[in-house]
């Protein structure tokens, strides 16, 4: 197989172990949506992940915080609540200004994100979002589900900077590295 047929081959598995992994959200003709599989990814992205040792020192689990105005989307990640991410419980909550223990931050658009940016416990949160250029603009995992479907992009060094480190397999997975 060439390195393109084995390329393609592990998208289709990392996809199909992200929908069975999050089959409760799918809709009644468990087909599912654009949103639950989006929040699919986040999950795996979670869990192939290694974050920086001091940046989860609460036995409580590992925060995700939300800041998008889908609400299909928000609760498609509310779903993801109490799931276990490398045997810590995922607790996932809204974002406000206010929130200072985001371990993971998903916005949903580039005002969200330069509203968030902005708070300084946030540059140790794995950030994640959907809108085009949020790698670009810092961010460190930009997800992009289309009709033919779904890909990523990874701003590495952002990622570094900030302590985290990926898969490798993870990284064999990604559309582009920046």
């Amino acid at each position: 197989m060439n390195f393109n047929g084995k390329r393609l081959l592990s998208q289709a598995l990392f996809l199909l172990a992200a929908l069975v992994c999050h089959c409760q959200t799918a809709s009644a003709q468990n087909i599912p949506s654009e949103q639950s599989v989006r929040a699919a990814m986040v999950f795996n992205f979670l869990k192939f992940t290694e974050f920086p040792p001091e940046a989860i020192t609460s036995p409580a689990g590992i925060r995700l915080c939300v800041a998008v105005r889908d609400t299909r989307q928000a609760e498609a990640l509310f779903a993801l609540s109490g799931r276990k991410v490398g045997g810590r419980k995922l607790l996932v909550t809204d974002f406000t200004t206010q929130s200072g223990d985001c371990h993971v931050l998903y916005v949903d658009s580039p005002r969200r994100w330069n509203a968030a940016s902005e708070h300084s416990a946030l540059r140790r949160s794995l950030t994640i979002s959907d809108y085009s250029g949020f790698v670009r603009d810092g961010g460190m995992i930009e997800i992009d589900v289309r009709n033919d479907g779904i890909q990523f992009d990874i701003n590495l060094a952002e990622a570094r900077r900030a302590g985290f480190n990926f898969s490798p397999q993870m990284l064999r997975l990604t559309r582009q590295i920046h």
